[in-house]
């Protein structure tokens, strides 16, 4: 038999057969489809147009209420909250999951779904991140409704590519830096468009598995398809803590699999980084953008709301104050990220600082709190950077990792976190 990547394997026990390539299109029946309320009154226009009464696997749809974490005055989504709500009811959906319950990629690790080998359909390339735990995001849009309807959907098998890791991170650089420092590289010549990355190399084994869902969380905006690691032991540590007796099995891809591209990093090499608005790759070192003057940090996202990354904006803020013109949002990514923050101390840390720590859920990423007014200017661990993302089109939001927005909040204008850093060790 060929040589197959971890996506092949996958791919090819969805779907009955023994081996899948490239370019083949199959049809699977994923363990999981998972679902967000933004998109879900046209779902549910489409779920009536079509005259679906019962979906026939209520066990595998996973919905969850994570951007909008309010249904605030004048707004439309608390009606959204409650047909969904009332809908996953009717259909004998138990998981279902409420606001303040957090981002979709965390309810799936945390919670045990995301495992190693299983197949999951979501509606955003982002949940990439249950590929530390070796399981495999499909993101396939508006046709979560076909997975739900029929438990099953075709797809086209995609491409693998492979990045490998070597060295340590160097003081003050986090696993965001590291990935901004790889689109940066690798995104302008589409040299992962429409593959599944696999990351391996002895640097990930240092790296926590908060680390390894920034990595992947991010990796979409490279143009790659989803992504993918081997689970090693601290993984597979994670999953038997949460799989509640759910079966799983580790796949690993074959020596000599073969992959349409193999980039190299050495990460001891990556300095802190700002990714420059609009685009989402055009990150530079941070003393290019030393200086830019901010109105709004924010630290969130799924690109940044774990409980590593308050942990840096602690270490940073811990006996310091924001800038008086200068607002500080910090949003948990999930409820048990916010609850073990409280545990350690570190909402006291935030609060102390001058930070508003929101509700788990996506909130300022996508302009749902935080708006910005024209020409304001925010550093963010969120996602994205176009212009209107978050507010006023002459507005600009500048990507970073957790140390440089809470360096830039204290200082008040975009800075190297390493000399707060180096004080804080003292």
């Amino acid at each position: 038999m060929t040589p197959r990547t971890i996506a092949q394997k996958i791919i090819a026990a969805h779907c009955g057969q023994e081996t899948v390539e490239p370019g083949d299109y199959v049809t699977v029946s994923a363990d999981y489809t998972a679902c967000q309320e933004l998109f879900w009154p046209g779902h549910k226009r489409n779920l009536e147009r079509i005259g679906v009464e019962r979906i026939p696997r209520p066990d595998k749809a996973i919905m969850v209420i994570d951007h909008s974490t309010a249904g605030a005055m004048g707004s439309h989504h608390h009606e959204t909250h409650r047909t969904l709500r009332d809908w996953c009811a009717k259909q004998g959906i138990e998981t279902f999951f409420g606001p303040g319950n957090g981002l979709r990629h965390l309810v799936l690790t945390e919670r045990g779904f995301a495992r190693p080998g299983t197949l999951v359909f979501s509606d955003e390339g982002n949940i990439a991140s249950i590929g530390a735990l070796n399981a495999l995001n499909i993101p396939i849009s508006t046709e979560v409704l076909v997975s739900l309807i029929l438990d099953e959907n075709w797809l086209a098998v995609p491409p693998s590519a492979r990045i490998t890791l070597t060295g340590a991170l160097g003081f003050g650089v986090t696993a965001r830096d590291v990935i901004q420092h790889i689109l940066a590289d690798a995104t302008p010549g589409g040299r992962l468009l429409q593959c599944c990355v696999e990351f391996d190399g002895p640097a990930l084994s240092a790296l926590s598995l908060d680390d390894r869902q920034t990595l992947l969380a991010s990796l979409f905006h490279s143009g790659a398809y989803t992504g993918i690691m081997e689970a090693d032991e601290v993984a597979l540590h994670y999953v038997r803590e949460r799989d509640q007796g759910r079966p799983w099995q580790v796949v690993r891809a074959d020596p000599g699999a073969s992959y349409v591209a193999e980039l190299h990093y050495d990460i001891g090499d990556v300095a802190p980084m700002v990714t420059v608005p609009p685009d989402a790759h055009a990150a530079v070192p941070v003393e290019q953008t030393a200086g830019r003057r901010i109105d709004q940090a924010s630290i969130g996202s799924c690109a940044g709301g774990r409980l590593d990354d308050l942990r840096a904006a602690a270490r940073i803020l811990r006996g310091r104050r924001v800038a008086p013109h200068v607002t500080l949002y910090v949003t948990p990514g999930s409820r048990n990220v916010y609850a073990q923050a409280a545990r350690e101390g570190l909402l006291e840390i935030l609060a102390e600082a001058g930070a508003a720590v929101l509700a788990p859920g996506c909130t300022t990423c996508w302009g749902y709190q935080g708006v910005l007014n024209d020409n304001e200017v925010s550093i963010s661990t969120q996602q994205f950077n176009y212009h209107g993302r978050n507010g006023a089109r002459s507005s600009r939001v500048y990507l970073a990792g957790p140390h440089v927005v809470a360096a830039s909040a204290v200082a008040g204008e975009i800075v190297d976190p390493r000399p707060m850093l180096a004080e804080s060790r003292a």
